[in-house]
């Protein structure tokens, strides 16, 4: 389910079996919320110790929708 907040959305995922938020920002002129990064969380001990951060062009590859309705739909 994604998370919603002004023009940034934010959605849970799930990259090489870690935890991961993909951001998508809002785009007026397509009238959706379009890819921006994936940042994967490496987890030790309950505490998050690394983020790796990976640009829009990684969206696809990792199975990531490329645009989230302007509704909140998916």
């Amino acid at each position: 389910m994604p998370i919603q907040g002004g023009g940034l959305r934010a959605a849970l995922a799930s990259v090489n079996r870690q935890p991961a938020v993909a951001f998508y920002l809002w785009r007026k002129p397509e009238g959706a919320y379009l890819p921006l990064t994936i940042d994967v969380l490496r987890v030790k001990g309950g505490a998050i110790t690394e983020i790796v951060t990976f640009h829009d062009d990684q969206f696809p590859r990792l199975g990531l929708p490329e645009r989230l309705p302007a509704d909140g739909t998916e």
